[in-house]
């Protein structure tokens, strides 16, 4: 039976809970306001980059908003002057790579699963196409590829884990359990998708990345872990 001292310890815990989860979601919608700006400020410097460089232009164009998304990181994180965060990009382990691996292919098959399932509760989706428009940039252009996977694996994908899995993932620790901080924290992440990438079916697809890089991230507190899964997404065929 519970008494009156354990509901007034609820109470607070509940209250210390919320205000964790509203400033989660404080630098969610920071990193969605900042990803717009990022692509009216780098999508003229992309179109000028492909007008001299062609397929490298066209590259970066599929990533306008990851530079909003590290603005709002690094500078989240330079104004608490916590960097414990920036301490966990390493080196992963053989654990970690499984991690990364599971965290790629489970999302595609995860894409796959319920693109199948769209038409029967009356929605569709055009399907993951991004590793086959990347891999054409590389095959007609080798010498974009050294530079691209850079870009991809050391520039872009580290800068909207950083602030995901990282910032906000971290924002949770205190107040929730490795369960809560993955759910919540893809959560934000898939409704970040529904502003920047529109509609219901971009955040469910999210929402099962988020799962999974949420769920390698707490297994091994390896931020690399969840950035090369990213990236490595991004090169998967559609199957």
């Amino acid at each position: 039976m519970e008494t009156k001292g354990d509901s007034s310890h609820r109470i607070p815990a509940l209250w210390d809970r919320s205000q964790t989860v509203i400033r989660a979601a404080i630098l969610a919608g920071l990193g969605v306001s900042c990803a717009f700006a990022s692509i009216i400020v780098m999508s003229p410097i992309y179109a000028e980059i492909a007008t001299i460089r062609g397929g490298f232009g066209s590259l970066l164009s599929s990533y306008a908003v990851q530079p909003g998304f590290g603005l709002v990181a690094l500078g989240y994180v330079r104004w608490r002057g916590d960097f414990h965060v920036m301490e966990r990009i390493q080196k992963p382990s053989a654990e970690g790579i499984g991690w990364v691996v599971a965290g790629m292919v489970g999302y595609q098959l995860s894409v796959n699963s319920i693109t199948r399932l769209l038409p029967v509760v009356g929605l569709s989706h055009g399907g993951h196409s991004g590793g086959a428009s990347k891999w054409r940039v590389f095959l007609e252009q080798p010498e974009l590829a050294v530079p691209g996977l850079a870009i991809m694996f050391l520039v872009m994908a580290p800068m909207e884990e950083l602030l995901f899995r990282g910032v906000i993932h971290d924002t949770l620790e205190d107040a929730f359990e490795a369960p809560g901080r993955v759910v919540i924290g893809a959560l934000l992440f898939g409704g970040m998708h529904f502003f920047l990438s529109g509609g219901l079916v971009s955040v469910i697809f999210t929402l099962c990345g988020g799962l999974l890089w949420g769920t390698g991230y707490e297994r091994t507190k390896n931020l690399s872990v969840p950035m090369l899964a990213h990236a490595g997404y991004w090169l998967l065929l559609p199957v």
